[in-house]
């Protein structure tokens, strides 16, 4: 009888260096998810020896990782203060408001200019969703019913700009989303009205699919910036009352 191998995990079977790249990477989507699910709150200092028991990884992967989130902007470091997780503010937000409607906006051009019907179909469906999610979940005040709109949200604008052929820009775009989101999520509960959201991501798909880059880039920009007005004024709210 033929001896038989054990079970190994996958990354056994990996040199040393790519189970550590292996190990850093995860570490560094599960510490981004926090930071922008906002379980890990603004300037918060990140102590490695309880990440390293939060995340189930050693040193090394885990500043790889929070050195990769540094360069990203997501999590800030300095010699005298260490990793922390980077800080909001009035400043931050209109910085990532502007430079997220420069980058969508350009990407939503190309993809417009280079979609076809699946990317039409896949607009049609992730709109719809994100109508339902909307529908359900928006202003619950509760983590789950907003993870679950953010998850639609999230695929909705993602969808509109998957035609673009740059991938680099669609990365940008999307580490911009991120930062955006992290906004909204640390104001969970706070001053969104579900028909006023739908309204704009009709008009929204309306105007991409209509074929129309000027009026769709406009619609974009718009919605990009009713939102973040919104998220001001909550931070406003929050520093008068001590938040």
């Amino acid at each position: 009888m033929a001896d038989t191998l054990p079970d190994l995990p996958e990354d056994a079977l990996l040199p040393e260096g790519a189970r550590a790249a292996t190990l850093s990477l995860e570490a560094l989507e599960r510490i981004r998810q926090d930071i922008v699910a906002g379980a890990l709150k603004p300037d918060t200092k990140l102590h490695l020896g309880s990440m390293r028991a939060r995340y189930g990884v050693g040193l090394s992967p885990l500043r790889e990782a929070l050195s990769r989130l540094a360069a990203d902007g997501l999590v800030s470091f300095s010699g005298q203060r260490g990793f922390r997780v980077a800080p909001v503010s009035r400043a931050d937000l209109v910085d990532i408001t502007r430079s997220r409607q420069i980058i969508e906006g350009a990407a939503l051009r190309l993809a417009i200019a280079c979609g076809g019907d699946d990317w039409e179909a896949e607009i049609v469906t992730s709109h719809h969703l994100l109508r339902r999610a909307t529908e359900r979940h928006l202003g619950a005040g509760d983590d789950a019913g907003w993870a679950a709109w953010e998850e639609r949200h999230r695929a909705f604008h993602a969808a509109l700009v998957s035609a673009c052929p740059l991938n680099a820009l669609k990365g940008f775009r999307a580490l911009l989303y991120d930062k955006a989101e992290r906004y909204r999520r640390l104001m969970l509960g706070g001053p969104f009205r579900a028909e006023e959201v739908s309204a704009e991501h009709d008009l929204l798909r309306d105007a991409v699919l209509a074929r129309d880059p000027d009026r769709a880039v406009g619609v974009l920009e718009e919605h990009i910036a009713i939102t973040a007005d919104l998220l001001d004024a909550e931070l406003v709210r929050l520093e008068a009352s001590g938040g």
